[in-house]
């Protein structure tokens, strides 16, 4: 930190020493390169959608069947696709009141039990949803308006979002059994700004 008898902030140790942009890993560039991108696009696509809806019950006295459906099970599975980058991203909702005045070994206590609480979560519901999807698959359901979609493929956020989450909490479980906190940001990565970032696998 920089102060008046040393402007660089550099330290009686010169400056600390630049290492370059950590290597991302495969599943991080999957994650944020093409999972974010996906469900933005389509969360956009239900924005715009809500607004053609509106514009035409406002304007044409016209609603269009297939708009409150298509909106609904485009923001599931933008919501889905992204709980494994919300927590990575430090968005997972976590109360510090009590664990920050613990002890260091205590806190490392809480936080293997709150991650391996989040790997058990994560299983339950990719167990709770296979059956549901299996199930409107073999019973041939499709959506309510004329678009006839299948309803087990959109139920298949789900599962999927299931296994995202559980990726990020046993990224962040192996964090907390090696002694550090999985919910501290992650300083070697750059690209995220200091209040978006989480443990990496």
């Amino acid at each position: 930190m920089a102060s008046p008898t040393d402007p660089t902030g550099a330290g009686p140790e010169g400056p600390a020493p630049d290492f370059g942009t950590p290597r991302e890993g495969l599943w991080t560039l999957v994650e944020r390169r093409v999972l974010l991108n996906v469900a933005t696009a389509l969360a956009l696509l239900a924005t715009g959608i809500m607004l053609l809806e509106s514009i035409s019950r406002s304007a044409l006295s016209h609603s269009y069947f297939w708009a409150e459906e298509s909106v609904r099970y485009l923001m599931i599975w933008a919501f889905f696709l992204t709980l494994g980058a919300a927590g990575r991203a430090g968005h997972m909702i976590r109360t510090e009141m009590l664990v920050e005045r613990l002890s260091p070994r205590l806190q490392q206590g809480a936080n293997i039990v709150t991650t391996a609480l989040g790997v058990l979560f994560s299983g339950v519901l990719l167990y709770a949803s296979i059956p549901q999807v299996v199930r409107y698959r073999s019973m041939g359901m499709l959506t309510e308006s004329n678009l006839d979609l299948p309803m087990w493929l959109l139920f298949l956020a789900m599962p999927l979002g299931a296994i995202l989450m559980g990726i990020y909490y046993l990224g962040a479980l192996r964090e907390a059994l090696t002694g550090r906190d999985p919910y501290q940001a992650a300083d070697a990565d750059r690209e995220l700004p200091a209040e978006m970032k989480g443990p990496l696998l």
